[in-house]
């Protein structure tokens, strides 16, 4: 993974060192940075579920700043995490399981994050709680 809540870095330096631009998997962290989920509103799915109640009181900082950007550049949250993949050098690969998520997707698409907000959501993602749990399914 890499996004706001899992900013590899390490692996993007020794990919830019290689000439390896990095894919950014999972860019909104299995919907925890899209702004559709809080304590009062969860997936369905129990694992999930579970997960996003751990995590979330955890990321408030993150989504508090995700939430002010997005409003002030009149984007969604979706497209501020994904833009910020994108500036960080990244190609992020966000998932969609409808075309209106999909659509929403590309309006990450056609503008940049300025340095300072870049730098904010930095420093409110350093003030989380929580980073973003591996993919099951990563190996190291």
């Amino acid at each position: 993974q890499f996004s706001l809540l899992s900013p590899r870095m390490d692996i993007k330096e020794a990919n830019d060192e290689l000439g390896i631009t990095t894919i950014a998997y999972s860019p909104l962290c299995l919907g925890l940075l899209t702004g559709k989920y809080n304590m009062s509103y969860l997936p369905s799915s129990p694992v999930r579920e579970q997960l996003f109640k751990t995590l979330l009181p955890k990321i408030e900082p993150l989504l508090d700043e995700l939430k002010a950007v997005s409003l002030a550049r009149k984007k969604t949250m979706s497209q501020v995490a994904i833009n910020w993949c994108m500036a960080k050098g990244c190609i992020p690969i966000p998932g969609a399981k409808s075309p209106a998520q999909a659509r929403e997707n590309l309006g990450a698409l056609g503008w940049k994050l300025k340095t300072g907000e870049v730098a904010a959501l930095d420093a409110a993602a350093a003030k989380c709680k929580a980073k973003a749990v591996q993919n099951i399914f990563m190996t190291r």
